[in-house]
């Protein structure tokens, strides 16, 4: 044999031995681990990679003791350099790490179905330790921390942390980045970053505007639940994208004058935005009703009674039989002086409210 043979085997003998090869620390490590001495096996893996950086087997004996003692970040450190410098190990560190994190991800489920919430940041906090690839455990982390901060306003920036690693991790094919979507824009509309908001949901737009069905869908359902504000911003974004795939919907203009309507005491502005999306509903579908009434009632509420009787008038034409048509529009002609008019409203509104 050449020397240059000899040397090449000596070198790929000590790298085996480099990788491969177990210290006495690492083999003690490995029975105390199956004794349950975790400390003392965390003592000598701890040794054996002092010595031996590259000690795969050391590196995985450090993750099982800190898997036992629940230090599942630890585990989940030592367990993924286990397996960068031994690809043999993979399986048995995958199995591993799932382990860790399923174990807390269901302590997180039940906690949080019981409304258990602070049990359930906890657990779902060690579910992202024990793999912090997982994009649901963040979402729930994110869930429960909006939860909380119906007592503790701090707890708001957590749950846009915990949402913004689900958008890190995921896709928008996937269903946890909708609802992480959804809960980013309405956290940072409770911090009052609404122009953020509005840019983070624009982009998604601008990519793709026939995605409105996402937005619109987060929108309606912030109505429902009476947080005006961010159904206003929700809706106006998702009209805005309908308008650019010629897609305008008139339930979803009249749903951003519902909105705003709602929104009237903390902005008076916001009556008139509220009208003109009103007005744009009602445009493209000139027979509803309902519309047609909001736009009385916010008149009214806006006190310009000149509108009130204008719409009034056109309301209780197409719908005469709605005493609250005719008591509006009495209200109107009486405020401009026409007492006259204001009568013959109101013997309609009685004659309609007689049993």
């Amino acid at each position: 044999m050449t020397r240059s043979g000899s040397l090449a085997i000596f070198a790929v003998l000590m790298t085996v031995t480099a990788l491969g090869c177990q210290s006495v620390a690492t083999t003690s490590a490995k029975l105390r681990n199956q004794e349950g001495n975790y400390e003392m096996a965390i003592k000598l893996a701890k040794e054996a990679v002092a010595k031996n950086p590259k000690d795969a087997e050391a590196h995985f004996q450090l993750g099982v003791s800190y898997s036992n003692l629940d230090s599942v970040a630890l585990a989940y450190e030592h367990f993924m350099k286990a397996k960068q410098l031994d690809p043999q190990k993979t399986a048995d560190v995958d199995n591993n790490i799932q382990s860790n994190f399923a174990k807390h991800y269901k302590l997180g489920q039940s906690s949080f179905n019981r409304q258990d919430l602070r049990s359930a940041v906890a657990e779902f906090g060690l579910a992202t330790e024990a793999n912090p690839t997982q994009a649901v455990a963040f979402y729930y982390l994110g869930a429960s921390y909006q939860r909380l901060a119906a007592s503790d306003s701090t707890l708001h920036v957590k749950a846009l942390a915990a949402a913004d690693k689900v958008l890190g991790l995921s896709n928008p094919a996937e269903a946890n980045y909708t609802k992480a979507l959804r809960l980013a824009g309405e956290e940072l509309i409770v911090l009052h970053r609404e122009d953020e908001a509005a840019g983070r949901f624009k982009r998604l737009i601008d990519e793709d505007p026939a995605s409105y069905k996402v937005i619109e869908d987060i929108g309606s359902s912030e109505l429902e639940e009476g947080n005006y504000r961010a159904a206003a911003e929700f809706l106006k974004l998702a009209a805005k994208a309908r308008e650019k795939v010629g897609a305008e919907d008139a339930k979803v203009y009249y749903n951003i004058g519902v909105s705003l309507y709602h929104l009237r005491k903390e902005n008076p502005a916001k009556l008139s935005e509220a009208i003109t999306y009103y007005q744009k509903a009602f445009d493209m579908t000139p027979n509803d009703l309902d519309t047609l009434f909001n736009i009385v009632v916010a008149y009214a509420a806006k006190e310009d009674w000149s509108k009130v009787v204008e719409w009034g008038e056109k309301y209780v034409t197409m719908n005469s039989g709605d005493a609250n048509g005719w008591k509006l529009l009495a209200r109107g002609y009486s405020e401009l002086g026409d007492q006259d008019k204001a009568a013959d409203a109101l013997k309609h509104y009685d004659a309609l409210k007689q049993p």
